[in-house]
């Protein structure tokens, strides 16, 4: 009976389209915008971002009178035919819209008339999208949509189901106008997806469409599929190239894609100013982000500083670049974070120092539960009178700055022995944002971008550690920060830290004490007295840190796969904590529910982890290691989890071992 009603549906809406659209999908797009506004389809109907069914259909010579229902509410549509291509609807008799049926074979840009109107600057406020859609050709299928975090580069990976037919619909959390990427089967596609929107989205072959405000963008970008990323393969990873190269190779490719994109909206000359918006952010970002990872190049080469050229090509970059974002976009992000580090460390690089003293006493100070040496805080001011005299032409005494250097050192090594290991991060945390915060006040960037770069310093801090931060930071930060929706991220994650400290959690027996191996200071001997009551069990080591990203990500999105594989098995999962403090080492296994019967944690002290890891660690971090049943090392090059069926087949290659 639908498919009857159907049937004499598009055979009224479209009476002279002859049998081209009887029984086939009837797409309606408004005649004045382009926006995809109606579909139907042959069990329902789309309209508004919203599935519709069909309730009942009068058929008229000219006219077809149509009755739509979505829950309790109801639409009246006269739907009227102009010509072979053309209707106008009317809904309760309101007036009638014009609107053209949608042909797959022609490009959506046909459809679209110029669009002049400025891309909206993106809000940073954090709100739901709705998406609906409908996927023919994947029934009961499982859909992945994956997108970044709020502003790090840190993907959420989820996924839905569609229905017997491939309808779908998710909800997902962005902070302002956010890339999602989707993946069904071997298809893949991308979307720009708005907070406090919904959207509909159909693809059937190689026909797109979508209902909803980022509808025009997302009809652009899908029909146009050009990437504008200045990428010069001479440039990519793992080629190590002078500033000089560098800057050459990124000014050529950005004259390259910027001709590109000149001859493309010459072409197409209705393309919207918000496509061009998103157009230019891609090659300004790109360009930037490329230019400020050279220090690394640099570094790597012995040399401190950039050429200034490239930081020249930056500061022109940055100019031209929209005040704020038009999407929460990575490669943003990644620069603004690059671009803060390299001047960090220019102005705080003083020999082997990694901190600034002043800062850190003023932390001392303000931490009033921390008790030192008097001699220790005496060292700190006469090390600060002794800067003092570097800056002055005494700076020559060769033996006074290596007096002042050492003196740092000491002033380390003091802290670290009279103070609790948690108090101690803590200080240097707060030394550490506080330092950032110097520096994005003397950096000559616009009032959007250093409130962005304090907002990313601030969750920076919390995202390493997991853990609040003293009141006092978090007014500061607060303080410092203008733009609302930046503000209410950094208080959210707070509170986030805040209920997770407060949350009960059992910890089932994986944590463990140092007390196995007091007194040890060699890594084997460390090593033998550890794994000496999983004898019998392979061992697969990982040393991690909670200042480490990647590590991180590991533990919580690729480990857990492989510890479901091996549940049961006489496998141990074992951790060693690289500088972290017992409060963050825990609330990261208790965030991350890294625990049970195969799993075991150690944080130990600062020695003895840096002797294990003489023995096991291989490069960077994290690293993985694996013994066998017997407790030998088998490699220090273990393989990294994010390759599970690598990692699986080599534990079952050392489980079949007698």
């Amino acid at each position: 009976m639908r498919k009857a009603i159907l049937s004499i549906l598009l055979l009224c809406t479209a009476i002279s389209l002859q049998a081209q659209t009887v029984g086939r999908d009837a797409c309606w797009l408004n005649a004045a915008t382009g926006a995809w506004e109606w579909g139907f389809f042959k069990d329902f109907a789309v309209h508004d971002a919203r599935q519709w069914q069909y309730a009942s259909v009068k058929e008229g010579r000219k006219k077809t009178a149509v009755t739509l229902r979505s829950d309790k509410e109801t639409l009246q549509l006269e739907i009227q035919t102009q010509g072979d291509s053309a209707c106008t609807i009317a809904i309760d008799d309101g007036k009638a819209q014009t609107y053209r049926l949608w042909n797959s074979a022609k490009s959506i840009l046909s459809y679209l008339p110029a669009d002049t109107a400025a891309s909206r600057p993106c809000q940073f406020h954090e709100d739901s999208v709705m998406l609906r859609g409908y996927l023919p050709d994947f029934p009961n299928q499982n859909l992945e949509y994956i997108y970044y975090e709020r502003f790090q580069d840190t993907q959420k990976i989820t996924n839905t189901q569609t229905d017997s037919v491939g309808r779908f619909e998710l909800s997902l959390p962005v902070l302002g106008r956010t890339e999602v990427l989707f993946r069904i089967q071997s298809h893949m596609f991308s979307l720009l997806l708005s907070p406090q929107s919904e959207c509909f989205l159909w693809i059937k072959g190689n026909s797109f469409l979508m209902m909803g405000e980022d509808g025009r963008i997302n009809h652009e970008l899908s029909d146009i599929q050009e990437s504008f990323f200045v990428e010069p393969k001479t440039l990519r990873y793992p080629n190590v190239v002078s500033d000089s190269v560098c800057l050459s190779e990124i000014r050529k490719g950005l004259a390259e894609k910027e001709s590109a994109l000149d001859a493309l909206l010459k072409k197409y000359p209705n393309l919207s100013e918000d496509f061009r918006t998103l157009a230019k952010e891609d090659l300004y970002y790109s360009s930037l982000g490329r230019l400020i990872t050279q220090s690394y190049d640099s570094h790597a080469q012995g040399n401190d500083h950039l050429l200034p050229g490239i930081l020249d090509m930056i500061d022109s970059l940055m100019k031209e670049m929209p005040p704020v974002p038009t999407t929460v976009n990575s490669r943003y992000s990644n620069f603004i974070s690059n671009y803060i580090n390299y001047h960090n460390y220019q102005a705080h690089k003083h020999g082997n120092i990694a901190y600034d003293l002043r800062r850190l006493k003023q932390a001392m100070q303000e931490h009033r539960d921390l008790q030192v040496p008097d001699s220790l805080m005496q060292l700190i001011d006469h090390t600060l009178a002794m800067e003092a005299r570097i800056k002055s032409r005494e700076g020559k005494d060769t033996a006074l700055v290596r007096t002042y250097h050492q003196n740092h050192e000491d002033i380390v090594k003091g802290l670290e022995a009279s103070v609790q290991k948690n108090s101690f991060m803590d200080l240097f945390k707060i030394v550490n944002l506080r330092e950032e915060w110097d520096i994005i006040d003397h950096l000559a960037l616009s009032g959007f971008q250093k409130d962005f770069a304090s907002t990313l310093s601030t969750l920076y801090a919390l995202e390493q550690s997991h853990i609040p931060l003293p009141d006092k930071i978090l007014q500061e930060a607060i303080s410092r920060i203008h733009t609302p929706g930046l503000r209410e991220a950094v208080v959210r994650q707070q509170d986030f830290y805040v209920c997770e400290q407060q949350r009960p959690f059992d910890f089932q027996g994986s944590l463990k004490s140092n007390d196995i191996v007091a007194g040890l200071t060699d890594g084997n001997e460390i090593l033998r007295r550890i794994l000496a009551p999983y004898r019998g069990k392979v061992v697969y080591t990982d040393i991690w840190g909670g200042w480490c990203s990647p590590c991180k990500h590991a533990i919580k999105n690729d480990v857990p796969a492989v510890k479901e594989a091996m549940k049961g098995r006489d496998v141990i999962f074992l951790y060693f904590a690289n500088n972290t403090s017992d409060t963050s080492w825990k609330q990261i296994i208790k965030e991350y529910k890294c625990v049970g019967p195969q799993t075991v944690h150690y944080n130990l002290p600062h020695e003895q982890q840096k002797a294990v890891e003489a023995v096991l660690r291989q490069g960077g971090y994290p690293s993985y290691g694996l013994f066998d049943k017997e407790g030998r090392l088998v490699t220090k090059e273990a393989p990294d989890p994010v390759f599970k069926d690598k990692l699986i087949q080599t534990l079952e290659e050392q489980l079949s071992k007698q």
